[in-house]
């Protein structure tokens, strides 16, 4: 009992102890009563930012906690943030893109266009990465322009339209790549900030129309990409400079102006490589930013690791204990199973043996009732043979006195009749009769009269005899048979008797004579 409380008390340590170790890796914001808040939250924030550190969290205390229940809206959101986690964190496109299709029978199930709109998003996106299929990914993305145009999202839309006009530009579709490029121009409207973000939308305009050889147009939007340069607020406008010059050096090329083609050509590659040079500026800072951040991470590795290796020698020292103490549980299982087996024998044994004596006593029961029914015959037969030589006595001493009565009245009797009235008055004496009876009663009830001397020495040979008669229950009347009186006498000696002993009239003479 001790062993199992200590054994129970040890697993659930051990179990601590490991889930608290390995809780350190999981999501340290999310938990059993807020997790529903928090997936909304990182699906909204990713909307904004694109972060997917928060997501990485999100997953790992969904795989910790694989027994939650998530309704249909919020396991299609989990499962689109799982696909755009495997296509910019693990790089797993064709995986991302299965797991996106999922997310979207729960966002179709909802009717969540928003979401429906994404997901076609992203998977068109999926399709140039995975097969290069721009088809696929332009009807993916009129999907989902379909989808934000339905619930009125300016900001979605024109991301799709300027998705559009890239994917139409590798189609070769050059008239429908200027039609979608318009209409995100018309939906960016006066907003500056989204224009900044778009601004490559009026190269790739000129562009096309260089392609369709309409350079007129395209003279048009290189100009207002200059006009643009010019009014812009951008600290940095090489890479639209870039893309300024090198629109410029294909107009000038389409228009047999081949000295001016060089030019903006030249000045188009000395934007790009001061952009090129820029970059390596900060590719440099990076990498001595990540250099530092290495550093750092092999410092909190080496402490990970060590923590991993005291976690491992204590699992290690725990599984030891765990199973000594399996094998000492089973060593004291099997002693006490042979213990149990050896009580149980004992218990059998001890039961046969109740059952021997039950038994025995009822054949000794059967023998008591037996020897008291051989008393109390034994008893008769003496009062019998006692009844049988009073009678005889009785007898003897009435033709005597016969004799004696006979010879008083006639003088001139023979002498013979006096020899035979001698010769029967010392057939049986008093004292003969009286001493025969106490043996053949010691007999049936041993040291009677010496008991009965020490309680009352004053008693009769007359009274012995009554209590002999009391003590084998025989009543009055019995007795008045018995000794040829009447039963008056018989209680008037009885009497006497309880007053000789020190009895009061209501004690019972029989409970007394009994008990010696």
């Amino acid at each position: 009992m001790v062993l199992s409380r200590i054994f129970s008390i040890f697993l659930t340590f051990f179990v601590f102890f490991i889930d608290s170790s390995f809780s350190q890796e999981g999501a340290v914001d999310f938990t059993k009563e807020n997790y529903k808040e928090k997936i909304i939250e990182v699906f909204n924030g990713f909307k904004e930012t694109e972060n997917t550190s928060r997501i990485e969290s999100m997953l790992m205390f969904l795989k910790k906690h694989e027994g939650l229940k998530l309704h249909d809206t919020l396991n299609s959101r989990v499962l689109y943030l799982k696909g755009v986690y495997h296509i910019l964190s693990l790089h797993r496109y064709k995986e991302a893109d299965k797991i996106l299709q999922e997310s979207f029978v729960f966002a179709a199930k909802n009717q969540d266009k928003l979401l429906q709109g994404f997901i076609y998003n992203d998977r068109a996106i999926l399709a140039n990465y995975i097969n290069d299929d721009n088809k696929k990914a332009d009807d993916l993305y009129k999907k989902a322009l379909a989808c934000f145009e339905e619930i009125g999202n300016d900001y979605k839309l024109i991301e799709t339209y300027y998705n559009l006009t890239v994917n139409s530009r590798e189609l070769f579709k050059y008239h429908e790549a200027i039609g979608y490029a318009n209409k995100c121009l018309e939906l960016i409207g006066d907003n500056g900030e989204l224009l900044i973000y778009y601004k490559r939308i009026y190269y790739l305009i000129a562009d096309s129309y260089i392609q369709l050889n309409n350079y007129e147009k395209a003279e048009e939007y290189i100009n207002i990409l200059e006009e643009k340069l010019e009014k812009s607020n951008l600290k940095n406008k090489v890479r639209t400079y870039a893309w300024f010059y090198e629109a410029s050096a294909d107009l000038n090329v389409s228009k047999g102006e081949y000295q001016e083609a060089i030019t903006n050509l030249k000045k188009s590659v000395l934007s790009w490589r001061e952009l090129n040079s820029a970059n390596v500026k900060s590719i440099d800072k990076s990498y001595k930013r990540e250099l530092t951040l290495e550093k750092e991470l092999r410092k909190e590795k080496d402490i990970i690791i060590k923590d991993q290796r005291k976690i491992l020698l204590i699992s290690f020292l725990a599984i030891t204990l765990l199973f000594g103490l399996i094998f000492l549980l089973i060593f004291f299982f099997k002693k006490n199973k042979r213990k149990n087996n050896q009580i149980t024998k004992l218990n059998q044994e001890l039961n046969n043996l109740i059952t021997e004596l039950k038994d025995n006593n009822i054949v000794l029961q059967d023998k008591k009732i037996e020897i008291e029914n051989l008393l109390k015959l034994n008893e008769q037969s003496l009062f019998s043979r006692v009844l049988k030589i009073s009678t005889y006595n009785d007898t003897i001493n009435k033709i005597s006195v016969e004799i004696d009565n006979y010879m008083d009245s006639n003088p001139t009797a023979s002498g013979y009749l006096m020899t035979v009235r001698k010769k029967l008055n010392t057939l049986v004496s008093e004292e003969e009769l009286w001493g025969d009876f106490k043996i053949q009663f010691e007999k049936i009830r041993p040291e009677f009269f010496h008991k009965l001397k020490e309680v009352a020495p004053d008693l009769s040979v007359n009274d012995l005899k009554h209590c002999t008669y009391v003590v084998s229950n025989l009543k009055s009347k019995e007795v008045a048979q018995l000794i040829n009186v009447s039963p008056r006498s018989v209680e008037t000696t009885r009497y006497r008797i309880k007053k000789k002993i020190g009895l009061e009239k209501d004690d019972s003479l029989y409970d007394l004579l009994a008990s010696l």
